[in-house]
């Protein structure tokens, strides 16, 4: 291969790997250096496209090894290479450090890289003085020796770094380790290559390659991070709405069952009954936090509004108006609907009242649920303050919002009654958590 050929092809990729740097360091995002690992491995972005640049003038300056500006570039190129491969070994014993502070990585690994790192690169310099430097820089078999003991230093580096990802692969995670082990690995064997590829520089392009991989490999983590604060903050929030709403109800059924113990036993033994069934179907679903059929939620809307029957008798009066069952809703969304028309609608009524229980399936394939009372009523102006004692209407509004990406609006009046309308598009949240 020609040297005009060699030389073309350096150009290129340095320059290539120079351009591809500098959007990658432009790329970095005030969320990317963060760490101080994070921050190191920015430098070392940086460092490398100013010694792509050098050396990529060196080439498209024919590299004439008797001009010194010459001289100064390939050394300078050189040299950066040791200085790379020590940011490297910092940034992997800082992150090792980030990722498990109880286990403080061996210092004399770090010192023993910085001391080889010093000595390779004087050992380079010096080189540049010699009279064979040229030989050295079109990979001739007459190389200077200090050239050579800085090679073995380069060995000396590669062998500490991997000694570092071996002991420490647990903690860095074995997919981590791999991508960690890529430059250690291709560095020497860059070294051993060139030589027989008439002096192709490789060892830029395989530190960009590395770049672009850890930077990906970035990437893929702040996502899958994200995704995990952003599901484990959704959980928490439907956590802590069911959470709240389990002691209500409790609390609700309790006391029916006390007053029947008082006025009708029997009633009351079979109240208990019903509750132990409701109670473990109930406890299951809210383990799984998974959407349930419509069906089940109605199926507990029965038992509570049978329990409820049982202490009101006829001042209570139910009115089902279902068109649709076979849709899902997250698990005890619409029972506590109907739990606050009971408890703050109808029961305040020394005549009771009328809860009706509508749904229709929406053309669009969602669903709409309607509960409807014509008890006492509320301003809705208040709606905030009541929040506190009509317990559930915010955290329903949320585990809608949220699980089944619909939402919840409320009419009502003094003396008017109260309608709540909950739609139903658990789709749409599939698409948006798809899309976060």
């Amino acid at each position: 291969m020609s040297e005009a050929v060699v030389r073309i092809v350096n150009i290129t990729t340095l320059s290539i790997g120079c351009i591809e740097t500098v959007v990658i360091a432009c790329s970095f995002r005030r969320d990317l250096i963060r760490t101080r690992s994070q921050r190191i491995f920015f430098a070392k972005v940086i460092l490398s496209a100013v010694l792509m640049l050098c050396f990529a003038l060196y080439y498209y300056r024919r590299a004439d090894l008797s001009d010194p500006l010459n001289v100064l570039l390939l050394a300078t190129s050189y040299v950066g290479l040791y200085v790379i491969f020590f940011l490297y070994i910092e940034y992997l014993t800082v992150q090792l450090d980030e990722l498990d502070p109880s286990r403080p990585i061996d210092g004399r690994l770090r010192y023993l890289a910085m001391a080889v790192c010093i000595i390779g690169s004087m050992m380079w310099i010096m080189s540049s003085f010699s009279d064979c430097f040229e030989a050295a820089s079109r990979f001739t078999a007459q190389l200077p020796l200090p050239f050579e003991f800085g090679h073995i230093g380069g060995m000396v580096m590669t062998l500490v770094t991997l000694i570092l990802i071996a002991r420490h692969y647990r903690t860095l995670g074995l997919r981590h380790a791999i991508v960690l082990s890529f430059m250690p690995v291709m560095m020497p064997l860059a070294t051993f290559i060139e030589p027989h590829i008439h002096g192709i520089e490789l060892h830029y392009p395989f530190v960009l390659t590395e770049i672009i991989i850890v930077y990906t490999q970035h990437h893929l983590d702040m996502e899958l991070q994200i995704e995990k604060d952003e599901m484990a903050e959704t959980r928490t929030r439907i956590a802590m709405a069911t959470g709240r709403m389990k002691p209500h109800y409790l609390y609700n059924v309790l006391t029916t069952i006390y007053y029947l113990c008082e006025t009708d036993p029997i009633k009351a033994q079979r109240a208990i009954g019903t509750f132990s069934e409701y109670l473990r179907a109930t406890l299951e679903t809210l383990e799984r936090q998974q959407l349930v059929n419509f069906s089940w939620e109605l199926g507990e809307i029965r038992h509570y509004l049978e329990l409820e029957k049982l202490r009101f008798g006829d001042r209570l009066r139910i009115d089902y108006d279902i068109e649709s069952e076979d849709f899902m809703v997250p698990p005890l969304s619409i029972q506590p609907l109907v739990e606050n028309a009971v408890k703050h609608g109808i029961a305040p009524k020394e005549e009771g009242g009328t809860v009706r229980i509508v749904s229709r399936r929406l053309s669009d394939g969602g669903a709409q649920i309607r509960i409807r009372d014509d008890g006492a009523g509320f301003d809705i102006g208040e709606l905030g303050r009541l929040d506190e004692t009509h317990e559930g209407i915010a955290n329903v509004r949320e585990r809608i919002r949220l699980e089944a990406g619909g939402d919840m609006t409320i009419t009502s009046a003094p003396g008017k009654g109260t309608t709540v309308v909950a739609t139903i598009r658990p789709e749409e949240a599939v698409r948006k958590n798809k899309n976060s």
